[in-house]
C-alpha cells in the first residue's frame, strides 16, 4: 500500500475554520439545527464548504471553507440560521496551509 506524502503547498489557497460555540441549551439548538445545516448544503454545492460538523462533546461545531475571503466568511456567519436565531457564536480563523495531504484540496 503506498502511503501518500504530505506536500509542500507554496502559495496554498487560504482556508478559514469557523469555531461555532452554542450559547443556547441543546434543545433551542436542534430547533435550528436542519436550517442551519441546509443554509451549509449551498455553500457545498458552491465548492467552498470544505467539511462542516459538531464537536464532541455537543457544545458547537466547526466548518471549513476555502475560495472565499475573510469577508464572505464574516457574511456567511452573520446569515447563518444559528446566529439568526441568536443560539451559538462564531470565532472565524483564517490560515495558509505549509503542508497538506495530497489529496486534501482536489
Amino acid at each position: 500500500m503506498k502511503t501518500a506524502r504530505p506536500e509542500e503547498s507554496p502559495g496554498a489557497a487560504t482556508l478559514f475554520t469557523v469555531i461555532i460555540s452554542y450559547e443556547k441549551p441543546l434543545d433551542d439548538v436542534l430547533k435550528v439545527s436542519d436550517a442551519h445545516r441546509e443554509y451549509l448544503d449551498g455553500f457545498l454545492r458552491k465548492g467552498i464548504l470544505v467539511a462542516s460538523g459538531p464537536m464532541v462533546p455537543r457544545t458547537g461545531g466547526v466548518i471549513w471553507f476555502r475560495n472565499v475571503d475573510r469577508g464572505q466568511v464574516e457574511a456567511m456567519v452573520q446569515d447563518d440560521p444559528y446566529a439568526k436565531a441568536g443560539v451559538a457564536s462564531f470565532r472565524i480563523l483564517e490560515f495558509e496551509p505549509k503542508k497538506r495531504a495530497p489529496d486534501f484540496m482536489s
